[in-house]
């Protein structure tokens, strides 16, 4: 069949662009997602859930073989080691399995795309837009609207856990408390917008791919659906190499669309020989286009945490599942920065099992980059993963950051008000054998309990 329109990857982007797409009836437009689809009807617990960590550890919804270098190899003398990066692959995408946070940039993130020679990426060019996808159910103004396919609310300090509201005391007096992150561009503590209506996720596979929207005869939803490669008639993409249920055809299409993720969307690319016409040429792939800044310019948003050990006046309800309550935005004030460059967030539940319900975190956040890493292929095999460095903190502006926000973080844990919450406390971080202890099932509950009844 002849479409006017494929996209590679349901994710966060490819699920709204397969919607509104198709909104012309008299377009044809298929969608291929790699992962499992998640219809209206048929959301996985998993994935609905409020609790995120559910969904963000699931391997059911990743691309299992995927290992990144958060510190770049060519920057570091001695052996550096990869690392899981936890990527979707499901309907809808990071939105599927991230925090569900639905924050926006500042107007200076925007302008300066547009600075870059990207016409109408600015702030006065985005904000229309910004304001469509929202159905905000707390906040209206010129900045918000009410009639948007993604819900947007909040939880206000009065359902906060008595760990985050302990961190507000030492926040508010530097960061006063503002109710409104989307609609205030000062630092302030705010509670975090997130994309959720009635304690339940919505993803874009959610908002975007609804029951009525699935009904158009024009849509064509593909999932598990691998995409081998892009097909090519000279110096035009004509189509798609898919494999599904075990059997490979091409799809023809007038425009082909690739929004696979930052991390494939490149990978894709490159095999198809679009990109720098060098690494290209060393893995015998054909050039079609040279295009140096293919894989290039990847950024990513490095964290430092630490962890601890609640008192039970410091944990969460019984029963309540949103973990994060408060971000605190905040300007490094170092040289070259933007205002606003940093996020700071208590975190109240360190995992799903017994022994993660009585932990939680500090974290601060680089929330504006400045380092950059890149996406090279390790082989022209399009099963076999692209070579990911991240590079954080090649910047010196992003480590010097990291360093200052882990002072603010242990000024705060040792503060009084926090400190009768908490037993104890750490510097903390995912290592794989973490994160298999994140995935929900009986083995792990039974060691998590034994543990959490011997700290109590």
């Amino acid at each position: 069949m002849q479409f006017d329109y494929i996209i590679v990857g349901g994710g966060s982007a490819g699920a709204v662009l397969a919607s509104r797409l198709s909104e012309n009836g008299t377009r044809q437009v298929a969608l291929f997602e790699a992962g499992p689809d998640t219809p209206p009807d048929d959301v996985p617990e998993v994935i609905a859930d409020s609790y995120p960590g559910l969904s963000y550890f699931d391997p059911k919804y990743h691309w299992t073989e995927l290992r990144v270098f958060n510190r770049s190899p060519k920057q570091n003398a001695q052996l550096v080691k990869t690392a899981k990066l936890e990527q979707a692959k499901v309907m809808g995408g990071g939105s599927s399995i991230n925090g569900q946070f639905a924050v926006r940039g500042l107007p200076h993130d925007y302008d300066e795309w547009e600075g870059l020679g990207l016409p109408g990426w600015g702030w006065d060019g985005m904000l229309p837009y910004l304001k469509k996808l929202e159905r905000d159910l707390d906040f209206d103004g010129e900045l918000h609207n009410k009639t948007g396919r993604i819900p947007i609310r909040r939880v206000f300090p009065k359902d906060w856990a008595g760990f985050t509201k302990s961190v507000l005391k030492q926040t508010e007096s530097e960061y006063p408390y503002r109710p409104d992150y989307n609609g205030s561009f000062e630092d302030g503590s705010f509670p975090l917008p997130l994309s959720n209506e009635n304690d339940r996720r919505v993803s874009t596979a959610i908002g975007y791919l609804d029951a009525e929207v699935r009904a158009r005869k024009n849509l064509h939803i593909f999932a598990n659906a691998f995409v081998e490669g892009l097909v090519i008639d000279g110096t035009r993409i004509t189509g798609a190499r898919v494999t599904t249920t075990g059997q490979t055809k091409i799809y023809n299409a007038n425009e082909t669309i690739v929004s696979a993720g930052a991390l494939h969307s490149p990978a894709i690319l490159l095999r198809a020989g679009i990109g720098p016409a060098a690494q290209l040429k060393r893995l015998g792939i054909e050039v079609v286009a040279d295009r140096p800044g293919v894989g290039e310019n990847l950024t990513d948003h490095p964290h430092i945490a630490v962890g601890a050990h609640f008192k039970k006046s410091a944990r969460l309800k019984p029963g309540q599942r949103r973990h994060i309550f408060l971000g605190v935005r905040y300007s490094s004030n170092h040289a070259g920065c933007h205002p606003g460059d940093m996020l700071l967030m208590p975190v109240n539940r360190a995992g799903w099992h017994p022994l993660g319900k009585a932990m939680g975190a500090l974290n601060v956040c680089v929330n504006k980059s400045y380092s950059r890493g890149t996406v090279m292929l390790k082989s022209a095999v399009q099963t076999d993963e692209p070579i990911v460095d991240l590079n954080f903190a090649s910047d010196g502006r992003d480590l010097m950051r990291l360093v200052d926000g882990f002072r603010r973080i242990c000024k705060i844990m040792q503060s009084p008000d926090v400190q009768q919450h908490v037993n104890t406390w750490f510097l903390a971080g995912y290592s794989d054998e973490a994160r298999a202890l994140s995935v929900r099932k009986p083995s792990n509950w039974v060691k998590t309990a034994t543990a959490a009844y011997l700290f109590d």
